[in-house]
């Protein structure tokens, strides 16, 4: 079904299966093939434990497939070490959690900053960085304000800020609409489609059909394998 080569692709999924022990073997993947193309949009939808999540999880350079390869950005995820998957999620990928993933005590520029303390950047430019992208996001006004002073919306704006911290060539959005209002909801999706239109690749994961028909194309998923592929 795909035929980029994974060393072209931003992500391949060879053949890619998935197991866990759960008091007896569960098959989240089933042989699944896949590829992202660079700067492409693409929505993952499914019901509950069709492996959406285990998907994004692979993708992320989070796990490692039971059987079948994994490329992200020309590199085989299985074959690297935990530390160079931890260089991989670094600098390739940035992550848009549902629950937001904010730590409480730091503030909304902190927060965004964090990926940049890991990367070795001096404090005066991972601040640079920091409140340039919450700017970008409408918080410069909100930079030194902690999560609990900020909305439910402008909380994912700072995930969104903080995935971007890096400047990664994927960005992986696991239901970034989930725990905001409608209306917050599509300030979200136009961030998103902003960020695929300025050049990065998106892999978004949703159970809302009018947040999935943002992508070029929507993935549906039943039972650990792809049911279909869907260009809305």
């Amino acid at each position: 079904m795909e035929t980029v080569p994974p060393q072209t692709a931003q992500v391949a999924l060879d053949d890619v299966t998935k197991e866990y022990d759960l008091g007896g073997t569960v098959r989240a993947l089933d042989g699944v093939d896949l590829t992202l193309e660079p700067d492409s949009y693409t929505a993952v939808m499914g019901p509950s434990g069709s492996g959406k999540s285990t998907l994004l999880n692979l993708v992320g350079a989070l796990d490692t497939p039971t059987s079948g390869g994994v490329f992200v950005a020309g590199e085989e995820v299985s074959a690297l070490s935990e530390r160079d998957r931890a260089r991989l999620r670094g600098t390739e990928v940035g992550f848009i959690f549902q629950t937001f993933n904010l730590m409480p005590r730091l503030t909304a520029v902190e927060n965004t900053a964090l990926p940049l303390v890991f990367a070795g950047w001096s404090p005066d430019r991972r601040r640079d960085r920091a409140a340039d992208l919450l700017s970008r996001v409408g918080l410069g006004d909100r930079l030194d304000h902690q999560p609990n002073q900020l909305s439910g919306g402008q909380r994912q704006r700072v995930a969104i800020a903080r995935a971007l911290a890096a400047d990664p060539s994927l960005v992986l959005a696991d239901e970034p609409t989930g725990n905001v209002d409608t209306d917050t909801g599509a300030d979200i999706m136009r961030l998103l489609d902003d960020l695929q239109a300025d050049g990065n690749t998106v892999l978004l994961v949703t159970h809302e059909r009018r947040i999935a028909t943002h992508a070029d194309r929507i993935v549906h998923l039943r039972d650990g394998q792809i049911e279909r592929i869907e260009e809305p």
